[in-house]
């Protein structure tokens, strides 16, 4: 059962953010997974892809979580 919760970027946090794959339907999105801040309850969400433009970030991007492992 989801929660009710409302959303409050306040407190989603994008370390607590999984993306879980691109989908290309209807336009560009992406799906990602985060816990409900109030709950704890796992929650999926689609997310458009309203503009896309160059990033000033070097590739390959680094997998930050091995540092910690």
């Amino acid at each position: 059962m989801a929660c009710d919760h409302p959303l409050d970027a306040e407190y989603l946090y994008r370390s607590d953010v999984e993306v879980l794959e691109f989908v290309d339907d209807d336009g560009p999105m992406l799906r990602v997974a985060f816990p409900c801040p109030e709950c704890g309850h796992a929650l999926e969400a689609d997310l458009a892809v309203e503009e896309v433009s160059e990033s000033h970030l070097e590739l390959p991007l680094e997998d930050t979580e091995e540092q910690y492992d």
